[in-house]
């Protein structure tokens, strides 16, 4: 789904702080003692060594990255120095342009590959635990009671990814707690017609037909230009595949862990469904054909892509947006540079009449690894165990919160016991290049976590959801949210959602090169097309149900229940694994 788009603008409003780099070294830099008041444990507790043993020499280790860093090494920043002061180990930022997969590769082929490695898929991770070119870790988390404990829950998962069983990573950005990063997609919303309409409580689909209805005919044109009431990228690979039928996760029995092929995954139940099938999917494509009916949906929105989508967004002529909801914080900086501050948008939620009368909490679906974030340590590591040792720290809650929210009277105060952030931490955030001496951002391979510390804040601080507010979210925008009675912009996600962890269910696929595997994709096809006819064909609701009807006949032709069986079957052989991987 545009995946850089995406990734840039999630990172850019929501863990702004991971990307934070530094590039000037401070002379000034606190010992580990001055970044926190608790000591390091486990195995970590004798990094440093006793004063009988000597002292260990520098170690320097490259770590390949694609992002634009500043710094050359990471004893150039305050956090690094600390990291130098406790362990010698200096990293060396190597700039790795192009395809970054090819790269792997080439140099898996070459044995030349760096002493910790990032990959960014499972298909990349395989070849390189087949080659052998990855250290085992089992023994080093055996040893690291802290390490073990925080991700407990990943490390089964871990250990399934490797053929052999054995474990040969950890990931960023897990664990997750859904309070902190709060995932939904549903209804971008123009704040002006709110406010026309008396910011009513949009929520159940017809809400949204009468609201869009009301709003046209307020507002015939926008700027000089028609008003469009919905518009979509469908004509994006994941557009009518993807979107046209995600109202399934709107509700409180699915999550899209599954992905946008031919199944969904019932959270509630703990099983595969099919998608085609689901009341859900089908209130959804009701919806979209209403919308179409009544001339709200932009026509254009089966050829646009997300360049036209992003254009028409962008000079503020929708009334809403579908589920394209990630750059609405650009566009409303956007409108406000072109002199159109009154114009902005805001994610609201949206449920099928169906979720409405069931008012059931929604699974919001929490990612439990996140295999374009794997780090590994290589065969080629000269002093593994020190790598270990730091690996070990880095899991503690002293680390954790230096590595990701900095020192003390600087990023953050305490205040009655819990970290408070800075009005400096907030300019970093807001401004990455004003202060670049700290160095948050520069140790991800570290792992960084989703998660609360000890004292119930995140150990990224910037995703409070009030932080995200303040410096993801225009002034209008935010007293719109207030206008809705709501506190922050998560604030109905969290009263009336609860985490659903993807687990063992987000690792599940059919080969695709198997006769199976070609069903499914036929599966895929055939809702793609005859979704779209049930959008745009039936001019009533009684020649939607005799056209759905018929595509749903034709269907069930092609023995879609083999996949649904299938998908059944290898999440309950996975879940034994993972059971025994315990």
């Amino acid at each position: 789904m545009r995946a850089m788009r995406r990734k840039v603008m999630l990172i850019a409003m929501v863990c702004c702080a991971l990307l934070v780099t530094a590039c000037n070294s401070g002379n000034n830099a606190p010992t580990a003692s001055e970044s926190t008041a608790s000591s390091p444990s486990g195995s970590a507790s004798n990094a440093e060594g006793s004063a009988s043993e000597a002292p260990k020499e520098e170690y320097v280790i490259k770590v390949l990255t694609q992002a634009a860093m500043k710094v050359k090494r990471s004893d150039e920043t305050k956090v690094g120095q600390v990291v130098k002061d406790k362990f010698n180990i200096v990293f060396e930022y190597v700039q790795t342009p192009g395809n970054y997969a090819d790269k792997l590769n080439l140099m898996l082929a070459g044995g030349d590959y760096p002493e910790i490695i990032t990959i960014q898929d499972n298909a990349t991770f395989d070849k390189y635990v087949r080659a052998g070119a990855l250290l085992p870790l089992d023994d080093f988390v055996a040893n690291a009671p802290e390490f073990a404990k925080r991700y407990s829950e990943q490390i089964p998962l871990w250990r399934l990814s490797a053929y052999d069983g054995k474990l040969y990573k950890w990931e960023g950005m897990v664990p997750v707690d859904f309070r902190n990063y709060v995932e939904v997609n549903d209804i971008g919303v123009r704040t002006d017609v709110l406010k026309q309409q008396g910011y009513p409580d949009l929520l159940s689909t017809d809400d949204y037909i009468q609201f869009l209805k009301q709003g046209l005919q307020d507002n015939p044109t926008t700027n000089g230009q028609k008003t469009l009431g919905m518009i979509v990228p469908f004509a994006e690979p994941w557009g009518m595949q993807g979107i046209s039928s995600i109202m399934y996760e709107k509700g409180g029995r699915y999550t899209a862990a599954a992905g946008n092929m031919g199944v969904i995954w019932n959270q509630v139940d703990q099983k595969f469904e099919d998608m085609m099938m689901n009341e859900y999917v089908k209130e959804g494509l009701v919806f979209f054909n209403k919308l179409y009916r009544e001339g709200i949906l932009d026509k254009d929105s089966f050829t646009d892509k997300y360049d036209q989508f992003a254009e028409k967004l962008n000079s503020g002529r929708a009334l809403s947006s579908w589920y394209v909801v990630w750059g609405l914080n650009a566009t409303n900086q956007g409108l406000i540079e072109a002199g159109l501050p009154d114009i902005q948008y805001i994610n609201m939620p949206v449920r099928s009449m169906t979720q409405v009368e069931r008012n059931e909490k929604r699974q919001i679906r929490v990612e439990d690894t996140r295999p374009f974030a794997i780090y590994s340590i290589t065969k080629n590591a000269k002093h593994p165990e020190r790598i270990q040792e730091l690996l070990a720290w880095a899991a503690t809650e002293e680390g954790r919160i230096l590595l990701q929210s900095g020192f003390e009277g600087e990023q953050y105060t305490i205040v009655d016991g819990k970290r408070v952030p800075t009005e400096a931490y907030k300019k970093m955030l807001a401004d990455p290049d004003s202060d670049e001496k700290i160095g948050l951002g520069g140790f991800e391979f570290l792992g960084n976590v989703l998660t609360s510390g000890e004292d119930g804040v995140p150990y990224n601080m910037s995703l409070d959801p009030s932080i995200q507010d303040e410096l993801g979210l225009t002034q209008q925008a935010r007293d719109a949210y207030s206008a809705l009675g709501w506190s922050n912009s998560k604030d109905y996600y969290l009263q009336t959602g609860e985490s659903a962890h993807t687990g063992v269910a987000g690792t599940i696929a059919i080969d695709t090169t198997s006769e199976l595997g070609a069903l499914h994709q036929r599966m895929v096809d055939f809702r793609v097309k005859n979704s779209t006819s049930l959008i745009i064909k039936p001019k009533s609701d009684e020649e939607f149900e005799a056209l759905y009807q018929s595509v749903i006949s034709d269907y069930q032709k092609l023995n879609p229940e083999q996949i649904v069986n299938e998908y059944n079957r290898l999440y309950q052989e996975k879940k034994t694994q993972v059971d025994q991987l315990k």
